[in-house]
C-alpha cells in the first residue's frame, strides 16, 4: 500500500475538486468516450480540479474473458494503451496518482508485464498499485483520502455500499473512494473522537464514495441482467479555510 502526499499551500480559491475517474473501460464497444472527453474537458479548464485514476482504464477483453472477450472490444490491447493515454494527457499534471483495475491486471497475470506502470509514465504520475492512502494538504487544511479499486462481486445498492465501507473496519481516513462497481454512490457515517489538544469530544464524519464509470448499458451487463448503473464521476470539494467535505454525485 503506498502513501501519495499532495501539497497545495498556495492554493487559490475556496475549495479543491477531487474528481475520481475510473472504470473507463477504453476499447470496450459500451465505452462512452464522448462522456468521457467532456469530463476531461472540465478538468483541464477546472484550475481547481485534481484527478485520482481509479483502474479499469482500459478494457483488455482477452480470449477467455466474460461475455464474448476479445470480441466485446473495437481495440487490441496495444490501441487501447495508446488510446487512454492521448485522452487522459491533457490532463497529465492534475493527476494525483494511478491505482491499477482488475482489468488491466489481465494482462500481468498472463506477460508479468505491468501496463499501468507504462500508462503512469507516459502521464507523469505515480502509479500505487491497487490501493492507496493520500494526504492532501489545501491551504493549512488536511485530508486523509483512502483509494481503491475495489474487488467486491456485490450487485445490489446495499451490497455496493457495505463494499466500501468495510474499508473503514480497519483503515482510519476522512473521505474513501471504490471503484468497480459501475455506480455512482455516496454515503457518510459520524462517529466520534476525543480531540487531544482542546481536551474535549468532537463529533466526526466519515464520506464512502463509489466512484461511478463510463459504459452505456448493454453488452456483458445487459446479458447477466445486472441493473444499470449511474455512469460519470463525482465531484468532491475539500474546502480549504474549514474542514469541510461536500460530494456532489
Amino acid at each position: 500500500m503506498r502513501f501519495v502526499h499532495v501539497k497545495e499551500k498556495d492554493f487559490k480559491g475556496p475549495e479543491l475538486e477531487l474528481i475520481p475517474i475510473g472504470d473507463i473501460h477504453y476499447g470496450s464497444k459500451e465505452c462512452n468516450i464522448k462522456k468521457i472527453k467532456e469530463n476531461v474537458q472540465y478538468v483541464k479548464d477546472n484550475k481547481n480540479a485534481r484527478v485520482v485514476l481509479m483502474g479499469d482504464l482500459v478494457d483488455i477483453a482477452l480470449r477467455d474473458s466474460v461475455g464474448a472477450g476479445t470480441f466485446d472490444n473495437n481495440f487490441e490491447p496495444e490501441e487501447q494503451i495508446d488510446g487512454i493515454i492521448e485522452l487522459l494527457m491533457p490532463i497529465k499534471n492534475k493527476i494525483l496518482c494511478l491505482i491499477g483495475g482488475n482489468h488491466e491486471e489481465r494482462i500481468r497475470m498472463r506477460t508479468s508485464i505491468d501496463i499501468n506502470k507504462l500508462i503512469a509514465k507516459a502521464l507523469d504520475t505515480t502509479y500505487v498499485g491497487s490501493m492507496c492512502f493520500l494526504k492532501i494538504m489545501v491551504g493549512t487544511t488536511n485530508y486523509v483520502v483512502f483509494a481503491a479499486h475495489g474487488s467486491t462481486g456485490a450487485v445490489s445498492p446495499a451490497g455496493k455500499i457495505n463494499a466500501v465501507m468495510k474499508y473503514g473496519t480497519y483503515i482510519d481516513a476522512d473521505l474513501y473512494l471504490m471503484g468497480h462497481v459501475h455506480e455512482l454512490a455516496h454515503h457518510t457515517t459520524e462517529y466520534f473522537r476525543v480531540d487531544i489538544g482542546n481536551k474535549q469530544i468532537v463529533k466526526d464524519k466519515r464520506h464512502y464514495v463509489i466512484t461511478g464509470h463510463y459504459l452505456n448499458y448493454g453488452g456483458y451487463a445487459e446479458a447477466k441482467g445486472y441493473a444499470p448503473g449511474k455512469t460519470g464521476s463525482p465531484n468532491i470539494k475539500l474546502s480549504k479555510d474549514i474542514k469541510r467535505i461536500r460530494v456532489s454525485i
